[in-house]
């Protein structure tokens, strides 16, 4: 599974997951002895000791389904970063709506991985990493998630698969402002798509067109206007905006764009996998006001859409 992921672009922004954790210990089971000597036959290992998660969404409402979490607080156990006498209680926040394209999951190892680490001091956050992308992957989610926020800013995946090896990414630093708008009634999975052959083959062969392009030259801001362009490029190639609700939010916000004459320095673009939206900067050097996304997000939210206004996060380079 380390293998496995996608090429292609996007970026990082700053609002994500929001975890906090304490350690417990537990005494373990000694081995009797008589008169100074061990006997023979030895107590068995004892499991690690029981983990607690809890998960609020965007709403603050808990979310049941915990597995992934779990599943990665026991891939720490595997890789010995954690102790069979160490049980973690982990509170985590999610600032994004789930099942958007907006790497929630990614986000949420992540930040567990940082949890982990803090509270061990023990192997590197690129051990982390590589364990993240692998549960996503074991989950069904996530093909460059884990990577490209891995580098953070706006990245380039030139190679698919976990951090470091063998998936390769490179980024560049901006703080423009971004809004994003989904329709909370509508959710993707990724799965969705990477388990049917026809979006496999239109999804692969568009990436990998636009891909060739963005990595040609340099991946510098002055990239940035090629990959507006290819992004688009994309959403009609994979047949991604051919799909009726993601088609209805695309062309909703962009009616909104429009009427609010923003149409010359907003960009919208797909997000993928979602029923979602980014609206971006056609020029990152000449950056939109707040004013005019909250504006914006006001008409949104008038025709029934969730918005949220952020921008791009700093570059993260992970090791």
């Amino acid at each position: 599974m380390r293998s496995q992921g996608s090429k292609g672009a996007g970026f990082s922004i700053h609002h994500g997951v929001e975890a906090t954790g304490t350690m417990r210990h537990r005494p373990l089971p000694t081995e009797a002895k008589m008169s100074g000597v061990v006997p023979d036959q030895r107590i068995t290992k004892p499991p690690p000791s029981p983990s607690d998660v809890s998960v609020r969404d965007i709403n603050g409402e808990h979310i049941e389904n915990v597995d992934i979490y779990l599943d990665f607080i026991q891939a720490c156990y595997d890789a010995t970063l954690l102790r069979v006498d160490e049980s973690i209680r982990l509170e985590v926040v999610l600032e994004c709506p789930r099942s958007q394209g907006f790497g929630m999951s990614a986000a949420g190892l992540i930040a567990t991985g940082r949890v982990i680490h803090a509270l061990t001091g023990r192997g590197r956050l690129a051990q982390y990493l590589k364990i993240a992308h692998r549960i996503e992957r074991s989950h069904g989610a996530g093909l460059g998630d884990v990577l490209g926020a891995s580098v953070g800013g706006v990245e380039l995946r030139l190679s698919p698969g976990a951090p470091g090896w063998p998936g390769q990414a490179v980024s560049f630093s901006t703080d423009a402002p971004v809004l994003l708008a989904w329709n909370p009634l509508e959710e993707r999975h990724t799965s969705t798509y990477i388990d049917d052959p026809a979006w496999q083959r239109s999804i692969t062969v568009a990436g990998e067109a636009c891909v060739d392009v963005l990595s040609s030259g340099d991946w510098a801001s002055e990239q940035w206007p090629n990959l507006l362009l290819q992004s688009r490029i994309f959403a009609t190639n994979s047949g991604m905006l051919e799909e009726e609700e993601r088609a209805h939010i695309y062309h909703s916000v962009l009616q909104a764009v429009l009427q609010g004459g923003w149409q010359s320095n907003m960009a919208v673009r797909l997000c993928m996998l979602g029923s979602s939206v980014a609206v971006l900067p056609r020029n990152i050097e000449s950056e939109v006001s707040i004013e005019a996304l909250e504006a914006l997000a006001e008409t949104i939210r008038g025709q029934g859409f969730a918005c949220l206004i952020t921008s791009i996060s700093p570059l993260n380079h992970l090791d």
